[in-house]
């Protein structure tokens, strides 16, 4: 498996990174994650819009242009032969240098995956809605692997955070919304959210649809109560969701969810 490091292509074993750098140190830079199907790249624009975000909250020098490493990106697709999956996008401070380090992966959802829904736990981690860290695709990323983790030892696919004000954020790896008398529920980007690109997708949607759309702050209760439950982010899109704890959901039976599902796969067309 080839990847590309500061647009070069290079075997996985030939990376080197200096012991001194702060991306090894302190995790001090970020990534995004941007969907391949069929070998092209989808909304690769939005992704790099949120990287420059990004790379300004944490006074990152962002050296490439969007040519570059679209170019790079695509030389790498091209080279590791990928069909369908990811490609991430990661850029890390170096010292006095930067590092732009682009790998693929196959793609891990299968159609089994959505017949069957995610399960959900609660995590006991709260998100710290005065970190600037909470809004952006950060390499500390530690948080949400622990949280996943303790997730996935007891059973379930994926954990929720709710923030220091226990108002509901987001999955460790996914936005989240949920569904209650045909309203449709997402928290706001105050809440302590990435603000996911498939969330903004599916907020477009949602209002070309017309459907009614509600956008806040919500509590444990609203969500435990929801008739629906879907997960987003880019490689999954729309996720529906089996079982909250020990509440279950049919389904075969979520309407609305299964609509906004067509709707997102028809921007792959």
């Amino acid at each position: 498996m080839y990847i590309s490091l500061n647009g070069k292509l290079l075997t996985e074993n030939k990376t080197q990174i200096s012991p001194e750098s702060e991306a090894f140190l302190y995790g001090y830079g970020l990534f995004e994650t941007i969907k391949i199907l069929n070998g092209t790249m989808y909304f690769f624009n939005e992704h790099i819009e949120r990287m420059k975000e990004g790379c300004s909250i944490l006074n990152l020098k962002l050296i490439y242009d969007e040519d570059n490493i679209k170019k790079y990106c695509c030389e790498l697709i091209e080279r590791n032969n990928l069909k369908n999956g990811g490609i991430r996008i990661s850029y890390s401070k170096n010292k006095n240098s930067y590092i732009l380090l682009i790998s693929t992966r196959q793609q891990r959802y299968m159609e089994d995956d959505y017949k069957k829904g995610f399960k959900l736990s609660f995590s006991h981690i709260k998100r710290n809605i005065y970190s600037p860290l909470v809004y952006i695709k950060s390499n500390n990323y530690l948080e949400n692997i622990l949280a996943r983790q303790r997730a996935l030892k007891k059973g379930f696919d994926e954990a929720i955070f709710f923030n220091v004000n226990e108002k509901l954020c987001e999955g460790t790896i996914s936005n989240i919304f949920f569904i209650k008398d045909k309203i449709i529920y997402t928290p706001d980007i105050k809440c302590g959210i990435l603000p996911g690109i498939l969330r903004d997708k599916v907020i477009e949607v949602i209002k070309k649809l017309q459907l009614n759309l509600f956008i806040g702050e919500f509590d444990k209760q609203q969500l435990y109560t929801a008739d629906e439950i879907f997960l987003t982010n880019s490689l999954m899109d729309v996720m529906p969701v089996a079982e909250l704890e020990d509440r279950k959901f049919d389904v075969g039976n979520n309407k609305l969810t299964e609509i906004l599902m067509r709707e997102i796969n028809k921007l792959y067309r």
